[in-house]
């Protein structure tokens, strides 16, 4: 039987990357009552969940994120607490996050937003996997996205085009598929 966690609501939230660049692995860390859970994350996920923080709360009508970008935000994603706020606690991490499974949702009623993933299965591992829920505010998820994006910024620049990362030599498919590949 798989575990079925539930942080409702998070204390805190946070993304975070460890390795250098081209070898970092992406963590998504909540806690909850002195609970600490990491999960493995791709960049490509991080960077989902920042782009997805800023439409949803475009959606509701929240506009922190916008006012962090400008710099006049009250979470002060530019100083060094908001930064020390976001660190990584100590923690291993419980699984890799299924990429197929990562979601976003907002309840109105109770104003929060939900992030919901599980647990990636190999094709040796039986059985049902793991599932997590977490419950966040709209600043923890302006705060989230924030984060999201800065970390995702740090290492090897991402293809407008086709989302993959851009290596020396980027042949991009996207734009292979309209005729402007680089002719190699």
């Amino acid at each position: 039987m798989s575990e079925s966690i539930e942080f409702d609501p998070v204390d805190r939230v946070t993304i975070g990357a460890v390795g250098p660049p081209g070898k970092r692995v992406f963590l998504l860390q909540a806690t909850n009552a002195g609970r600490i859970l990491t999960w493995v994350i791709e960049k490509r996920q991080a960077v989902a969940l920042g782009v997805g923080s800023y439409e949803l709360l475009t959606q509701i009508g929240e506009h922190e994120m916008i006012k962090e970008i400008l710099g006049v935000g009250v979470l002060g994603s530019y100083s060094d607490e908001f930064a020390e706020a976001m660190k990584l606690s100590e923690s291993d991490a419980a699984f890799r996050v299924d990429p197929e499974s990562l979601s976003m949702g907002y309840d109105e009623a109770r104003e929060l937003v939900t992030i919901s993933f599980a647990e990636m299965l190999g094709e040796d591992q039986p059985g049902e996997a793991a599932t997590v829920r977490l419950w966040l505010t709209h600043r923890q998820l302006a705060a989230l996205g924030i984060q999201a994006l800065t970390v995702s910024a740090q290492g090897r620049p991402i293809c407008p085009m086709c989302g993959n990362v851009q290596e020396d030599g980027h042949r991009c498919p996207a734009s292979a598929s309209n005729g402007h590949a680089t002719k190699g």
